[in-house]
């Protein structure tokens, strides 16, 4: 019989992390705003969230503690990842001169599923936020319980993970009649930019 008090304390603790804006957050933003694919980009981010909260909860958060040179180059290279793609983000706000289509009529003009996948599960699994919230902190604290918690809590995270997706991607598709303006997507594309590269630029800073 599932744990409801675990379940509750797994779904406050992971509203608590998700819904603080991240790099990830960013990304599903903009892709939302034009791409057909709204349900699919929020199962892949909380399909990503699930698959490290349990690979924290079965040990990997003790066993990365205990190997920091696979901790760091890994961080590094989620680092290289975000910085390249907020510079992308960067040209695209000084170069755009026409607002992306965001009717569902262009909707031959967004990328096809299987890129939208591989691009949200890039910048679910390559973002180090991620695995600091996932595998370090939600795995050290489903590992504290009692072994009957563990899984109430972890689905309870995971029921989090899933709302805050679901509801980022719908909402911010909502708001598509505000981007119909060249300017507005300029600051999307400079709010990504600052999201991804100040995440890097901290994570740097810390891993220095």
């Amino acid at each position: 019989m599932l744990d409801t008090s675990a379940f509750i304390e797994g779904l406050l603790l992971g509203a608590g992390l998700f819904t603080s804006v991240g790099p990830k957050d960013a990304f599903v933003i903009k892709r939302s705003i034009s791409s057909p694919h709204l349900l699919s980009i929020a199962l892949v981010c909380a399909g990503s969230d699930a698959l490290l909260i349990v690979l924290g909860a079965q040990g990997l958060s003790a066993l990365l503690s205990r190997h920091p040179g696979v901790v760091s180059a890994a961080l590094w290279a989620g680092i290289a990842y975000l910085a390249g793609y907020g510079l992308l983000a960067l040209r695209s706000a000084i170069r755009r001169r026409q607002p992306e289509h965001v009717d569902d009529s262009h909707a031959r003009h967004a990328p096809a599923l299987s890129r939208t996948l591989l691009a949200t599960a890039a910048v679910s699994l390559l973002n180090p936020y991620a695995w600091i919230d996932t595998v370090l902190l939600l795995g050290t604290v489903i590992v504290s319980h009692a072994p009957a918690e563990r899984a109430p809590f972890a689905f309870g995270a995971m029921a989090a993970s899933l709302a805050w997706f679901l509801t980022l991607a719908y909402g911010a598709r909502a708001c598509r009649a505000w981007f119909a303006r060249t300017l507005a997507w300029r600051v999307l594309d400079l709010f990504v930019a600052t999201m991804m590269l100040g995440f890097a630029a901290r994570f740097a800073i810390d891993a220095l």
